[in-house]
């Protein structure tokens, strides 16, 4: 690789942000997941959270597209509450929690607020 490569190799990595984490729980098509792993990669979200209670996730290489070489992939498993494992490892680093809901009754995307770190959690499509 050429120096300017690396440099703008190091130029983009710096711009990677923490303040933001995507949180997967119960991910049922792994297909879901890795493009999602594409979009943490594309909007420069460096942390991942995947929560394997019912399921296990591998990430889909034809479709995640080598993005998971760029995102840093958490998995919580190993315990009887996986998602509570992965809550308050988030909350510990300083993140404010956010899942998302199909309940009408609920606060909109664009009012969480943004000056804080966010974990947003996303729960299994199966369901």
């Amino acid at each position: 690789m050429t120096e300017a490569r690396i440099q703008k190799i190091e130029d983009i990595l710096s711009e990677r942000t923490r303040h933001l984490a995507v949180v997967l729980e119960n991910i049922y098509h792994p297909h879901n997941a890795s493009a999602i792993i594409r979009n943490c990669d594309c909007f420069g979200i460096q942390d991942m959270h995947i929560i394997e209670n019912r399921f296990d996730y591998t990430p889909n290489t034809d479709v995640a597209r080598g993005a998971k070489k760029w995102v840093d992939l958490h998995y919580y498993n190993s315990s009887k509450n996986p998602t509570m494992d992965c809550i308050n490892e988030l909350k510990k680093n300083g993140y404010k929690i956010a899942a998302t809901s199909l309940r009408e009754d609920t606060v909109d995307i664009k009012d969480l607020p943004v000056d804080e770190k966010i974990a947003l959690i996303m729960g299994t499509e199966d369901t």
